[in-house]
């Protein structure tokens, strides 16, 4: 292996030395976070706070982030200086699921004035992520950096990280903040463990909860969420939609009723995923998850509309206000649910590409529903026409005679 390569940073919020240390060691990696937090900064709330970034010369960057995902965190890349001998420690701000760029409004020597924790609580969200491969040898701190091979989210136990005099506890101390190999490392998650005067103790499992999952199993989470979201509004909402307006056979109020029902179901996944992640990463204040819990109400609302107003339909031969009730509900979900998932996409800083072919399809979509509409009102009033002829005719031949009836409506056209 490679030598270890060494970041230590001090974050202004507001000798050997002896201090509190917490050290986060992810899993699959051979990379280190320590921590520490002087007793005056714990108790005041405000001061220095103290870490080190701590990988093998293998990798390209090492970064560590403060808060619970990447978009709006303070963000520390570390990477090897142009002489190979130091390492550059870039602050940037992170702007989701594309790179972060360097905060020129950040002050960074060995200090930065920026951020906020809560120091006087027992816990906080930070993000990790790195990249193996060639150094970059770069004293930019704008300097261009590719995409992580890994990244994940971790909740740094504070009490562990408090406690000790107001200096830099790891000042003369790299030599000793070794790297473990991937294999001595705990399974489910960073370990973290505590240690005085620098000395790294034992590990202790990670708490279980949302930051103790693997990044993989919460992309799995976000990936689930918008597929199952798409399955109802991109696909199955609309179709059953269409199929009512433009067919005539048999049974196809039915067919429009299993259709929307899978739809709902489908749609439920996706809430029940997605609320987990908002509530998780404090997203309920976006507009994608309060538009998706909005769109949760308007369709638990449908099945209930669609059958009053198919009883009142035939009982009245026609439309009643129950009957505009669900078309409006229904059309105004479907379209709002297409644009939501252009939100959800921007919420998550999907790629140019990503975002491109939703908006592709997603336009096809609603236009073909449009012309769905439009063909459904003209053959609707082409039968009403038709049917009104028919009473005329029947009125001249037979005098007050029988009153047509007009054709059955589906009660799930929307």
């Amino acid at each position: 292996m490679k030598h270890a390569i060494f970041a230590t940073a001090v974050l202004s919020i507001g000798s050997t030395v002896h201090a509190a240390i917490s050290k986060t060691c992810p899993e699959e990696a051979d990379v280190c976070y320590l921590l520490s937090i002087p007793n005056s900064t714990a108790s005041s709330g405000a001061g220095d706070i103290y870490f080190q970034l701590s990988a093998p010369t293998s990798y390209q960057w090492v970064a560590l982030g403060q808060g619970s995902l990447m978009a709006g965190s303070n963000i520390f890349v570390m990477y090897t200086s142009a002489d190979g001998k130091n390492v550059t420690v870039s602050p940037r701000l992170g702007l989701g699921y594309r790179q972060a760029l360097h905060d020129t409004a950040a002050h960074m020597g060995v200090v930065w004035s920026g951020g906020g924790m809560n120091f006087a609580g027992t816990s906080s969200h930070w993000i990790h992520a790195y990249k193996r491969g060639a150094p970059l040898n770069s004293d930019n701190l704008a300097q261009n950096v590719q995409q992580h091979d890994q990244s994940d989210s971790f909740i740094w136990d504070l009490t562990q990280a408090r406690g000790g005099a107001v200096a830099n506890p790891f000042v003369g101390s790299a030599s000793s903040a070794v790297c473990p190999a991937p294999s001595t490392t705990a399974s489910g998650g960073p370990s973290s463990s505590p240690s005085s005067g620098g000395a790294t103790g034992s590990s202790s499992s990670a708490n279980v909860d949302f930051y103790s999952l693997s990044y993989s199993k919460k992309q799995r989470m976000l990936n689930a969420h918008a597929v199952f979201a798409c399955i109802a509004f991109v696909a199955l909402l609309p179709m059953g939609a269409i199929v009512v307006r433009v067919a005539g056979f048999k049974m196809l109020v039915w067919i429009h009723v299993a259709i929307e029902a899978l739809a709902l179901v489908s749609y439920g996944v996706a809430v029940g995923l997605g609320l987990y992640l908002a509530i998780n990463l404090n997203l309920l204040d976006q507009a994608h998850p309060f538009i998706g819990l909005v769109l949760s109400a308007l369709l638990l609302m449908q099945p209930i509309l669609g059958l009053v107003h198919h009883r009142f339909y035939k009982k009245h031969t026609g439309r009643t206000m129950w009957s505009y009730a669900h078309l409006s509900f229904g059309r105004l979900s479907i379209f709002l649910g297409l644009i939501n998932g252009g939100l959800g996409l921007q919420l998550a800083f999907a790629g140019p590409r990503a975002k491109m072919i939703y908006g592709i399809v997603a336009g096809v979509v609603g236009v073909c529903y449009l012309a769905a509409i439009a063909l459904g009102e003209t053959k609707r009033k082409r039968t009403h026409s038709r049917q009104d002829e028919k009473e005329h005719n029947g009125r001249d031949t037979v005098g007050s005679g029988s009153r047509g009836e007009p054709a059955v409506e589906s009660s799930g056209r929307a």
